[in-house]
């Protein structure tokens, strides 16, 4: 069975790479949710990332990218560039659909 809490001290790099203010601009916010915190959302015990795209002040969109064991179980170089892609494609989704794109 899964236990998240195995990957503590690399879910705590995730936390601090992604959680960089600068790391996607400043439209762009990654917070790093885990199942023994308060505000976390999920039924399942998976820790995830919650990605919000803001479009101006009232609108934003907003993505979950659960870090499942297979996904934590790679070396931190690959999963930090796996979850680096996850969040540029959501993204991208998200301007093409702002502006002009569906």
């Amino acid at each position: 069975m899964f236990d998240w809490k195995n990957y503590k001290d690399k879910l705590w790099t995730i936390k601090k790479y992604f959680e960089n203010e600068g790391l996607f601009g400043p439209d762009v916010e990654v917070e790093l949710l885990l199942p023994d915190q308060e505000g976390f959302e999920l039924q399942k015990e998976i820790p995830y990332l919650k990605v919000h795209f803001y479009i101006d002040e009232q609108h934003n969109r907003t993505r979950i990218i659960e870090l499942f064991e297979y996904y934590l179980e790679k070396d931190l170089t690959e999963l930090i560039k796996l979850v680096q892609d996850m969040i540029e494609e959501f993204i991208a989704e998200s301007e093409s659909a702002e502006y002009g794109g569906g």
